[in-house]
């Protein structure tokens, strides 16, 4: 039967609907399953950013756990989770499955046991019904897989800086992980918490914070190897204070008097002339002012109503000086451990003249490292290569970068990854990978043929950027690390320098200890040290506008007396007033020096801070605490100096040969019959860089002239006794603190 044009048009509309029904059902049943394999794909736990971070949580892969070198009862996780992949294959392809029982989850040893239904040594540390029990048991129930489905990007941790009126004060933190796939999760729960003094501040397992000791405390938070901190401020003085206009002569202090308006711990006022120019040579020259800079310094009244211009031309006249070039080649030959390579002095005298030009034409610091990492040739020429010669092998020298130009203590990433901090042990051999290929003799080479063997592969370790990427191996990459390491957006480089600078000028670091940059050591004042950081690398990475800024500052010009009322930065972090500082053993030998006019022989050399090999100088320098070549000196010792080196003060040559020198300046004075109150006046100026108080004056003069026996009448006999109670005055000068440390 034939159909009609209209059936027909009917016939093509039906199938024209079909087959759109037909597409549309298909495209529904596509969508369909690819959103059910993205909800999968996103109901999969993640072993790497959720199982780990559980076994972190409950304290397994901790040091005194699973976690250390040993391990416990012959299993060992990777020390904070630090591992993953490492992690993995211990709990699902070890001991033949038991510890990831595929077939009865419930059995698994990594789980029965934390919730102790086997026994367990470290007790229970997951609830059998909890939720961490039950994740762990699903993971395992859908495969135990570790598929990496996602990396952690960053941490965000609210509040970063919590800030009360009073203690004990609580908050909550709130933890939330940003992930590569865009993924948000809150972390919370499942975040460590670390105080750093527990005495001041709890942070349970659910983040709730509790300040119960006054002052600036930390705590760090820390979730899938990534690392965040929490600071904590309450006021440790009860009264509010208005800051007078000599508390901020730039940016500096703002920072610094922020922090101490919200402890109320009031600034100390500026020091006094005298002790500001005493401590600025010391800082800049390595020198006692002498007393006509003194006397000229103190009385320039020009500016008498603008006196932070005043000191900051003076600031400027010792920066411009050749002494400041003699002291700073000094201090950066210490930071740059310099030392003889074998019995070549020749080379370590090319190396410390190659780094006293470099000071002298205020080389930037960026340059400086350049030179040194990729230096070669003959050290008897180039200077700069000497550096290679330091080491017996590439470890060596890639924990002395890490060290030295970045800060961070990589060494700790040798044997296993930093517990406390992002490096892996990929980044350790990989940094040392760089500079296997050195022949280190007088004639430096690199042959780009030298491998350093990765412990955990038995391989050779591949190149790489620390914390970054791998580089080609057989190479030079050099140049490529270098240049990733001056980089002014590195985070590293001009930080590390900015923090032991700060620390030479203000006593301590904003990060302490200062070679130890790492996300759970916070700064003192984060906001300062990235603000100054930034201020070296746009000033070109040089040391002079640097050192200028922080000593115009008020914070280093101010007074280091301690308050007679109110709180007192007692750990002298917050920067109230000046840190009193010991004098480094060759600065101190050279005050001795100075103040008794009796030169010294330093290896041919009358002044130590100009002695480039440290190692043969004289007892006496070792006794005063003299850092040692090669030896890490970044942080001085907090309680000055120990009982060999007072006890070598008080009885030694060093200075009790000097005292007693016929051509030294008290004899002289002596001889020439000078007045008690002369002598006591200019030995004041020449040690203390100030004249003595009346009543210091009188005390003295009283002590040197009475007479030793009242019914005598031997004017020799007086004569001695007023000549021998003079060298001990003199001798009493030279060991107070106020001499041999910088106030």
């Amino acid at each position: 039967m034939k159909h009609s044009s209209l059936d027909r048009c009917a016939v093509l509309q039906f199938d024209a609907l079909a087959r759109a029904l037909f597409s549309s059902a298909a495209l529904i049943s596509t969508l369909i399953i690819a959103m059910s394999n993205v909800n999968a794909e996103a109901a999969e736990i993640d072993f790497d950013t959720e199982i780990v971070p559980l076994l972190s949580k409950a304290g397994c892969n901790a040091a005194s756990c699973h976690g250390g070198a040993a391990g416990q009862a012959g299993f060992r996780l990777s020390l904070f989770g630090g591992d993953p992949e490492f992690d993995y294959r211990t709990i699902v392809r070890e001991l033949s499955g038991r510890r990831a029982n595929l077939a009865r989850p419930a059995d698994s040893l990594i789980l029965s046991k934390p919730t102790a239904q086997l026994e367990h040594g470290g007790g229970q540390v997951l609830e059998p019904d909890g939720e961490p029990a039950e994740t762990i048991e699903h993971w395992i129930a859908t495969g135990a897989r570790r598929r990496q489905l996602r990396n952690l990007e960053h941490l965000r941790v609210t509040p970063t800086d919590f800030v009360a009126d009073s203690v004990p004060a609580t908050v909550s933190i709130q933890v939330t992980a940003f992930f590569d796939d865009g993924l948000q999760r809150d972390v919370t729960a499942q975040a460590v918490y670390v105080s750093q003094n527990e005495s001041a501040v709890t942070v349970d397992d659910f983040g709730i914070a509790t300040v119960t000791a006054p002052g600036r405390h930390w705590a760090t938070v820390q979730f899938a190897g990534q690392v965040a901190t929490v600071s904590f401020t309450t006021p440790m003085g009860s009264e509010k204070f208005t800051l007078p206009s000599s508390a901020t002569n730039n940016w500096i202090d703002e920072q610094i008097n922020t922090t101490l308006r919200q402890l109320r711990i009031a600034p100390a006022n500026p020091t006094s002339d005298s002790a500001f120019l005493r401590r600025l040579s010391l800082d800049l020259t390595g020198r006692l002012p002498s007393p006509t800079q003194i006397e000229r310094f103190v009385d320039d009244e020009a500016d008498d109503d603008d006196w932070p211009a005043k000191r900051s031309r003076m600031i400027d006249d010792l920066l411009d000086s050749e002494s400041f070039v003699d002291y700073w080649t000094h201090r950066l030959a210490i930071q740059l451990r310099l030392r003889k390579p074998g019995t070549d002095e020749v080379a370590a005298d090319v190396f410390y003249d190659w780094l006293r030009d470099r000071v002298g034409d205020d080389t930037g610091w960026d340059e400086i490292a350049k030179s040194l990492i990729l230096a070669e040739g003959d050290t008897h020429q180039n200077g700069a290569a000497t550096v290679h010669r330091f080491f017996a092998t590439a470890r060596e020298e890639a924990e002395y970068i890490s060290e030295v130009l970045m800060g961070v203590r990589l060494r700790c990433a040798n044997c296993h990854n930093h517990p406390l901090d992002q490096w892996t042990q990929d980044d350790y051999h990989g940094l040392a990978a760089i500079f296997a290929g050195f022949e280190r003799n007088q004639h430096v080479r690199f042959t780009g043929r030298g491998t350093v063997i990765h412990p955990r592969t038995g391989s050779d370790a591949l190149p790489r950027i620390p914390g970054g990427h791998f580089l080609p191996p057989n190479a030079d990459n050099r140049h490529e690390f270098s240049r990733w390491l001056t980089d002014k957006d590195n985070s590293y480089f001009a930080r590390a320098m900015v923090g032991r600078v700060w620390q030479s000028l203000m006593g301590r670091g904003l990060i302490h200890p200062v070679d130890d940059l790492r996300a759970t050591n916070p700064a003192s004042h984060p906001g300062l040290l990235d603000q100054l950081t930034r201020f070296f690398a746009e000033n070109d990475f040089k040391l002079r506008p640097l050192i200028r800024l922080i000593c115009n500052s008020a914070a280093y010009q101010r007074s280091s007396a301690a308050p007679a009322t109110g709180p007192t930065d007692d750990t002298m972090q917050f920067y109230a007033r000046a840190i009193v500082k010991p004098l480094d053993a060759e600065v101190l030998a050279d005050a001795i020096s100075d103040v008794t006019g009796v030169p010294e022989n330093f290896n041919g050399v009358n002044r130590a801070i100009n002695v480039v090999d440290r190692a043969s100088t004289s007892d006496s320098l070792q006794f005063l605490g003299l850092c040692l070549p090669g030896e890490n000196c970044s942080t001085p010792s907090s309680s000055g100096r120990g009982i060999a080196s007072k006890l070598h003060l008080m009885n030694g040559d060093l200075l009790n040969a000097k005292i007693i020198d016929n051509d030294g300046r008290l004899q002289k004075m002596i001889s020439k019959k000078m007045a008690t109150s002369e002598i006591v006046r200019e030995l004041y100026v020449h040690a203390l860089c100030r004249v003595p108080s009346d009543r210091e004056l009188t005390q003295w003069i009283e002590r040197i002239d009475a007479s030793a026996n009242a019914n005598t009448q031997e004017q020799e006999a007086e004569a001695e006794q007023r000549h021998q109670r003079s060298e001990d005055f003199f001798w009493a000068l030279l060991n107070c603190h106020e001499f041999t440390h910088s106030h």
